[in-house]
């Protein structure tokens, strides 16, 4: 083996053993169990991760068929270094793994393992799940003083919870009971259903002020190539403790059943000196970012002033006509109309696919958007609308800034009980950073509530497809006014695409299809289908 890369490969070692014992970090560690990899079809000799490489690689100047088959001679080994140091890393997203991943921190999971758009992951829902007391990473070597304030604090946001959830519960069955026909509560199935959904809906709510050190379990999916970045990023200020061992035992997991992996990890790049985060002006960011906002949740920051003529010029290029045949307004009509393009509403997105909608990804725009960091995790499953978003250390100043959900606004009992819990948790953060507890594990405490402030892209289609999902009355809350808020000023834009700016519901009574609901008994009980997006806020009661 050359020189460099056994040095490498020694390095990689080296740094996955020290990732390793940061297990020690934790009281109670996450528990990593690699699920499923990629194999050869049965009667195909056994073949590693490298093999996939180099036999893919070889393949694109093969000429004929390059045998996917072991190849651990001195060339073939040339031709996985030669592409991994040049960047040829598309052959590496052949092999792909899935871990199961129980016990990481939301925090975890909304820094790092969901703050790309290269993976895929089935989560525990906070809103269909109860939260177990007690369950939040609780990390070790603190002293006695610093675990009790820890400790203290994260059974108070968890006994908050019950205690918002017990409350919670009445009020949410009069909303229910208002949304739904009330002959729908006299079939003993739909009751059931009705009934079950006033607890989840309490549980949605509920999960506010619970600290983002909650536990959670998932199953997650990468490829090799995005297995390797997460390695090769993990010294980054952002990647914490628990983000380095989890990491660690993903790589681990693989290597026991595959040691050629490791021949494939770079070391990581070392951690910077100076930081890029300045605590005493994030107070002075986050007014001046709030001040553009005005009164709205997200605001259209960023939008092509020609944007119509070159979606417009976009169809006629496409359908093969002149301006003189078609109309600029027509021609958006004709692409944006559900009734005149109905792979807009297919639920498959075939659009993807077709030459016509995929027109849609000329035009690109920007919105500025503050939401709590639940919804924020919610909002970072639409990859292909993704934001930049701060690490923690770059939102919090201190000061208590939190998003209080419809339901307890509308309450006085509950909104004054909810001030009074988030009042306590953030003294306990203060209270934890002041008693030397690291900065990193302290912040582990913020609530689900916490703002976060995003600038977030992406192009029409993309943007059409997230909010078809989180106009349904159905969508969590935040993410639903938030939609409504940014498809009323697109549409000052594109008046042409109101019939899709809707709820699913709207959409396919537009184009005809039936049934309106395609959530079927899971329906919100309200005649969506018949209203534009001006009353869509004013008729939603949870």
């Amino acid at each position: 083996m050359p020189v460099e890369r056994l040095s490498r490969t020694e390095g990689v070692k080296s740094c996955l053993d020290s990732y390793l014992l940061l297990e020690k970090k934790f009281i109670a560690p996450p528990q990593i169990q690699l699920e499923l990899i990629s194999r050869v079809p049965p009667g195909i000799d056994e073949v590693s991760v490298r093999d996939i490489v180099i036999t893919t690689a070889v393949q694109c100047y093969a000429s004929g068929v390059a045998k996917l088959k072991p190849r651990p001679d001195e060339r073939s080994i040339s031709i996985a270094e030669s592409t991994l140091k040049a960047g040829h890393h598309t052959t590496r997203q052949h092999a792909t793994y899935t871990w199961k991943l129980e016990g990481v921190s939301r925090s975890l999971v909304h820094d790092v393992l969901h703050a790309n758009p290269f993976y895929n992951s089935e989560q525990q829902s906070q809103r269909y799940v109860e939260a177990m007391q007690g369950n939040y990473l609780v990390p070790a070597g603190l002293s006695e003083k610093q675990g009790k304030i820890f400790s203290e604090s994260g059974d108070f946001a968890n006994t908050a919870y019950f205690r918002l959830l017990e409350m919670l519960e009445p009020e949410v069955e009069r909303r229910i009971s208002q949304m739904y026909p009330k002959g729908g509560w006299k079939v003993e199935r739909t009751e059931e259903r009705l009934t079950s959904k006033i607890k989840k809906l309490s549980q949605e709510v509920a999960r506010y002020v619970l600290p983002i050190a909650q536990k959670t379990t998932l199953d997650h999916t990468l490829s090799e190539l995005q297995l390797l970045r997460l390695f090769r990023a993990s010294q980054m200020p952002h990647f914490s403790d628990e983000a380095r061992f989890v990491i660690g035992k993903m790589v681990q997991e693989v290597a026991e059943q595959d040691g050629s992996i490791l021949e494939e990890l770079d070391i990581p790049l070392p951690v910077q000196e100076e930081s890029l985060f300045h605590e005493e002006y994030i107070t002075q960011q986050k007014a001046e970012f709030d001040q553009a906002l005005g009164n709205n949740q997200s605001i259209l920051s960023a939008i092509p002033d020609n944007s119509r003529r070159v979606l417009s010029a976009s169809v006629h290029n496409i359908l093969g006509l002149p301006s003189s045949q078609l109309t600029e307004s027509d021609s958006l009509a004709h692409l944006m109309d559900p009734s005149k393009n109905q792979s807009l509403v297919d639920i498959y997105e075939i659009g993807i696919m077709d030459p016509l909608t995929s027109t849609l990804r000329v035009v690109s725009v920007s919105y500025a958007t503050r939401l709590s960091h639940t919804a924020d995790s919610q909002r970072q499953r639409h990859r292909r609308t993704p934001g930049a978003t701060p690490p923690l250390e770059a939102i919090y100043d201190g000061i208590p800034d939190y998003m209080t959900p419809l339901v307890i606004r509308e309450s006085s009992q509950l909104f004054a009980t909810y001030c009074e819990f988030m009042t306590t948790i953030y003294c306990n953060i203060e209270k934890a950073i002041e008693a030397g507890i690291p900065r990193e594990h302290a912040l582990l405490l913020l609530p689900n509530a916490q703002n976060v402030r995003v600038v977030e892209s992406g192009d029409l289609f993309d943007w059409i497809h997230r909010w078809k999902q989180r106009l349904c009355y159905l969508a969590q809350e935040e993410i639903f006014f938030i939609s409504v808020e940014q498809v009323k000023q697109l549409r000052d834009t594109f008046p042409e695409a109101e019939r899709i700016l809707l709820a699913p519901c709207g959409i396919r009574q537009t184009a005809g299809i039936k049934p309106r609901c395609p959530e079927e008994d899971r329906w919100c009980g309200r005649p969506v289908y018949n209203w534009d997006i001006d009353n869509y806020p004013h008729n939603r009661l949870i």
